[in-house]
């Protein structure tokens, strides 16, 4: 009975053995059973579908194509448009800080301010005793002045650099500018003023020696003059020549006469410009401001005036040097042959013509409002570094 018992016990143990290793044979040793065909199918069709829905998905968003990369890409767009300002601010930085103030106490002054600079003052009124505007040009910052109440002492001097619009055409108003001049002066001598360039309106027979007393070169402070008609001394070094413009409407005139003349040069084709005192006059500029063609005589008038060998074209050196698409004739007995060729064109080359001529009067004086700012900045600060 004993040994029934022993002989049993062993038997389950050894039984209990063989299961637990059979058991761990399966566990680690045996291979993985792959799903039935059914699921497999399952499984196939429910890709098949989800392909669909993304199919249909994308058709929905009509030509646009999926990018998985879209949000990385706008990413780097913002971060180069980003980089792209600090560059340009950069670039910028510390070159916008040259003013330059101009003094208006010429006419002409309205037409460097208003026409070559595109500028607005406020008031608009024409009346008003003081008014005043300001623009930018690059890296220059520069403030208009003008009216009856811009007096000498009577305004205050707030920066380093001005431009003195100065009539220096007869005798009452080359007193008036000597007065300017020597205010200036005495700015400058006291060191309230650092630079100072001159725009005269000068004689009409280049008649101009008063102001020489005051240019730099002759021990003055003017360094830089800007002189209207075709005076001999300019040599773009520090003296250069500037357009007369148009006229400034005088008091008497009244709206409707204005109105009639501008309606005049609309309505011509050629606007006839004689020589007078000078040959450049203001009708010139008042035609091209409305697309008339000029016909200019291109004779020199009795003076000083272009008599050098710079001036192999003068009259009218500004103008010529910038490709102006005039008419010149030397003598009026050539005005037959001009209107017989006007005859021959049509309409549609009539109107391309006058729009070349607009074009190009823009253009001269945008090109004009450069140079002017790339001469002050150029012999202004050039000077400050000296």
């Amino acid at each position: 009975m004993r040994l029934t018992r022993k002989r049993l016990c062993s038997f389950l143990i050894a039984l209990y053995c063989l299961f637990s290793l059979y058991a761990a044979y399966h566990v680690f040793f045996g291979r993985r059973r792959r799903p039935p065909a059914a699921s497999l199918r399952g499984l196939r069709k429910g890709a098949a579908a989800a392909r669909e829905r993304r199919g249909r998905e994308q058709s929905t968003l009509g030509s646009e194509e999926w990018n998985p990369w879209e949000g990385d890409e706008k990413n780097e767009q913002q971060h180069r448009f980003k980089t792209g300002l600090q560059i340009l601010n950069k670039s910028t930085k510390g070159k916008t800080d040259f003013h330059v103030q101009i003094w208006g106490k010429a006419a002409i002054g309205l037409y460097l301010w208003e026409h070559i600079f595109e500028g607005s003052l406020d008031p608009t009124d024409v009346t008003a005793q003081w008014r005043e505007g300001s623009s930018v040009v690059g890296r220059t910052h520069y403030s208009f002045i003008t009216g009856p109440a811009v007096v000498p002492g009577y305004f205050p001097i707030d920066v380093n650099n001005v431009v003195l619009i100065l009539n220096g055409r007869e005798k009452a108003k080359i007193f008036y500018a000597t007065q300017w001049l020597l205010y200036a002066q005495n700015l400058v001598q006291t060191q309230k003023l650092q630079h100072l360039a001159v725009v005269l309106l000068g004689n009409e027979h280049c008649n101009n020696e008063w102001i020489n007393q005051f240019l730099k070169r002759n021990g003055g402070f003017v360094e830089l003059l800007f002189i209207i008609y075709d005076s001999p001394w300019v040599n773009d070094v520090d003296i250069f020549q500037w357009p007369l413009g148009v006229a400034t409407w005088q008091p008497q005139e009244t709206n409707e006469s204005l109105k009639n003349y501008q309606d005049a040069l609309l309505q011509s084709d050629l606007t006839l410009c004689p020589v007078g005192v000078n040959t450049e006059c203001y009708r010139i500029y008042e035609a091209c401001s409305y697309g008339s063609i000029p016909v200019v005589e291109d004779t020199m008038a009795a003076g000083s005036c272009g008599h050098t060998s710079v001036y192999r074209n003068a009259p009218l050196q500004l103008l010529k040097s910038m490709g102006a698409p005039f008419i010149f004739i030397k003598n009026w007995n050539e005005l037959p042959a001009v209107l017989e060729r006007e005859k021959t064109l049509i309409l549609q080359e009539k109107i391309q013509r006058r729009k070349m001529l607009l074009h190009w009067y823009q253009h001269f004086k945008t090109e004009l409002k450069m140079r002017f700012t790339n001469i002050l900045e150029s012999s202004f600060l050039m000077n400050n570094k000296g």
